[in-house]
């Protein structure tokens, strides 16, 4: 388990290491690792709202939700962010494999004691949907046998890598108050590193770091074919104005070092789990027409840019 999670330490598109030993590591993150926590947290509130919206209310703080009557149920959301950005250090304890920062998502409710057993059950199934619906290997995840003892109770949800099980979140419930309390408790680190850890283990022979494509910190990637110097210019300018065109519509586009040559940009792409790459080329000035390769088959299509803004769109489900 230490050796894969120093791997993920060690992928320099999404970390910057500061400082190694042999008792911890000091890293910032890079853009991409912050790009996939704000994704983390988007789609983890969208599922508590798509959970709980039709049903029960939701606070963003304790005190509020402590006001309402006391036989129907409410959440409120807790959360613990450090500031993510790349002048942000973490440090990772190689003993104990977890960092000093505390970063948590929690989401708490009060039941209806009656109703607390139900509540419990339907909220770890919740849970393991969520984390399966975040990577590219819905089997990943379980829930682990529960734990009671004299008034409350908890569960789990592993992560089953071929290492060994990993906790990603736990579940739990408590009646020994007033009110009867669900929480489901998480971490950014560990959900950041679960993912990061599910597309290696999902990696291509291409190097692809396969992460789910509403997850990816860039959907789309820029490259530029060339082989007449005359032209680079104008397609660089070509690949910012459509990089422009997408980031308006809220695609997340990269566009890398476009002089290295062409497979060694897709290989830069590759590596930062980047799902589509338009590569276009002198024959794109003539007729308009590009390739976009899909980074998990490996097979282009062609598509004219007069087209692609909208197909973009429809392709990373926005």
């Amino acid at each position: 388990m230490r050796t894969e999670l120093i791997k993920v330490i060690n992928l320099n598109n999404f970390f910057n290491i500061v400082k190694s030993n042999n008792k911890s590591i000091t890293y910032t993150y890079k853009e991409a690792s912050i790009i996939l926590l704000h994704n983390i947290r988007t789609r983890w509130l969208q599922f508590i709202y798509t959970k709980t919206s039709q049903h029960f209310p939701v606070y963003l703080n304790e005190p509020k939700a402590k006001t309402v009557i006391k036989n129907q149920p409410c959440g409120f959301i807790h959360q613990i962010m450090p500031q993510f950005n790349q002048e942000h250090v973490i440090e990772y304890n190689r003993d104990n494999l977890n960092t000093k920062t505390t970063s948590e998502l929690c989401f708490n409710m009060t039941v209806p004691i009656q109703d607390v057993m139900q509540y419990f059950t339907q909220w770890q199934r919740y849970r393991k949907y969520w984390w399966s619906s975040i990577t590219t290997t819905p089997s990943l995840f379980s829930i682990s046998d529960i734990k009671h003892k004299e008034n409350n109770a908890n569960v789990n949800i592993l992560a089953n890598f071929n290492w060994g099980p990993k906790i990603v979140e736990a579940v739990s419930m408590n009646t020994d108050t007033e009110f009867s309390y669900l929480s489901c408790k998480m971490s950014y680190d560990d959900a950041l590193f679960t993912i990061l850890l599910d597309g290696l283990n999902n990696s291509t022979k291409e190097k692809y770091l396969r992460l789910h494509n509403k997850m990816a910190p860039y959907k789309i990637a820029l490259a530029i074919d060339y082989n007449d110097c005359k032209h680079f210019d104008t397609l660089k300018e070509l690949a910012a104005l459509i990089m422009h065109k997408l980031e308006t519509n809220n695609l997340s586009t990269i566009c890398p070092n476009v002089e290295l040559p062409l497979e060694s940009q897709l290989r830069e792409n590759f590596k930062i789990g980047v799902t589509y790459t338009a590569i276009i080329s002198e024959n794109t000035l003539s007729n308009g027409i590009f390739h976009l390769l899909n980074s998990s088959t490996m097979l282009k299509e062609q598509i004219h840019l007069a087209d692609f803004e909208t197909y973009a769109t429809l392709l990373c489900g926005k």
